[in-house]
């Protein structure tokens, strides 16, 4: 493979436009978008519903306790009392239908 050192122009040239579920629109070039802004040099974002829904769950996932200390008490407290009992069904279920 040859590269035409020309062609290297076009490298790093960067492009603002609004994306989209079908790909990018309205791009133009840097220099000319921000000409174009509302405030002078002022970047703007406009995330899709879709986004919005995936920010707000990853908060919610983040203020949820990795460790469930009620579940880990209980299951602990069945342990030594010798009555926790292993569904050995259940266990292959998961282990075969395992997601990811």
């Amino acid at each position: 493979m040859r590269i035409d050192p020309g062609s290297l122009h076009h490298i790093g040239r960067s492009h603002v436009g609004r994306a989209t579920g079908g790909g990018v629109q309205g791009t133009t070039p840097l220099r000319e978008a921000a000409g174009t802004q509302g405030s002078a040099g002022a970047d703007q974002l406009e995330l899709s519903s879709r986004a919005e829904e995936i920010r707000t769950a990853r908060a919610a996932l983040a203020q949820t306790p990795e460790v469930r200390a009620e579940k880990v008490a209980e299951l602990k407290a069945q342990v030594e009392a010798g009555t926790y009992r292993v569904d050995p069904d259940r266990v292959a279920e998961r282990i075969l239908n395992r997601r990811g």
